[in-house]
Protein backbone atom coordinates (compact mmCIF):
# COMPACT_ATOMS: atom_id res chain seq x y z
CA UNK A 1 0.00 0.00 0.00
CA UNK A 2 1.36 3.56 -1.20
CA UNK A 3 0.61 5.77 1.99
CA UNK A 4 2.34 9.28 0.04
CA UNK A 5 -0.28 11.12 1.28
CA UNK A 6 -0.85 10.18 4.45
CA UNK A 7 1.31 10.03 8.14
CA UNK A 8 1.66 6.46 9.78
CA UNK A 9 -0.35 8.10 13.00
CA UNK A 10 -3.83 8.99 10.80
CA UNK A 11 -3.12 5.37 8.51
CA UNK A 12 -2.99 3.57 12.00
CA UNK A 13 -5.70 4.74 13.55
CA UNK A 14 -7.56 4.42 10.71
CA UNK A 15 -6.94 0.24 10.74
CA UNK A 16 -7.64 -0.25 14.49
CA UNK A 17 -11.07 2.36 13.98
CA UNK A 18 -14.28 0.15 13.96
CA UNK A 19 -15.25 -0.75 10.28
CA UNK A 20 -18.70 0.13 10.98
CA UNK A 21 -18.14 3.52 11.05
CA UNK A 22 -19.45 4.93 7.17
CA UNK A 23 -16.14 7.70 7.64
CA UNK A 24 -14.10 5.19 8.46
CA UNK A 25 -14.43 2.73 5.49
CA UNK A 26 -14.43 5.94 3.24
CA UNK A 27 -10.79 6.34 5.03
CA UNK A 28 -9.46 3.21 4.16
CA UNK A 29 -10.61 3.28 0.45
CA UNK A 30 -8.91 7.32 0.28
CA UNK A 31 -5.61 5.58 1.86
CA UNK A 32 -5.38 2.77 -0.57
CA UNK A 33 -6.38 4.71 -3.43
CA UNK A 34 -4.06 7.72 -1.84
CA UNK A 35 -7.10 10.06 -3.05
CA UNK A 36 -6.32 13.43 -1.37
CA UNK A 37 -7.67 14.64 1.47
CA UNK A 38 -8.49 18.19 0.30
CA UNK A 39 -10.31 16.65 -2.75
CA UNK A 40 -12.28 14.35 -0.38
CA UNK A 41 -13.22 17.59 1.49
CA UNK A 42 -14.41 19.57 -1.60
CA UNK A 43 -16.52 16.67 -2.85
CA UNK A 44 -18.42 16.53 0.41
CA UNK A 45 -18.33 19.87 1.09
CA UNK A 46 -16.40 20.11 4.67
CA UNK A 47 -13.39 20.84 6.13
CA UNK A 48 -10.29 18.96 5.77
CA UNK A 49 -10.20 18.44 9.53
CA UNK A 50 -13.45 16.97 9.18
CA UNK A 51 -12.48 14.49 6.78
CA UNK A 52 -9.80 13.59 9.26
CA UNK A 53 -12.28 12.84 11.92
CA UNK A 54 -14.32 10.80 10.27
CA UNK A 55 -11.63 8.87 8.92
CA UNK A 56 -10.19 7.56 12.34
CA UNK A 57 -13.92 7.37 13.84
CA UNK A 58 -13.81 10.29 16.10
CA UNK A 59 -16.89 11.95 14.22
CA UNK A 60 -19.67 10.59 12.78
CA UNK A 61 -21.54 12.02 9.44
CA UNK A 62 -24.62 13.26 9.19
CA UNK A 63 -27.30 11.60 7.02
CA UNK A 64 -27.01 13.36 3.98
CA UNK A 65 -23.24 12.32 4.05
CA UNK A 66 -23.53 8.92 4.89
CA UNK A 67 -25.51 8.52 1.40
CA UNK A 68 -22.83 10.42 -0.48
CA UNK A 69 -20.32 8.27 1.44
CA UNK A 70 -21.91 5.25 0.33
CA UNK A 71 -22.41 6.61 -3.29
CA UNK A 72 -18.82 7.81 -3.30
CA UNK A 73 -17.79 4.21 -1.93
CA UNK A 74 -19.80 2.37 -4.98
CA UNK A 75 -18.23 4.45 -7.65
Amino acid sequence: MDIRGYNYRLVTANKEADMQHPGVKLGRLCIEKDIPVRDVANYFGVSRATIYKWFVGEWYPRNPHIAMIAQYIDA
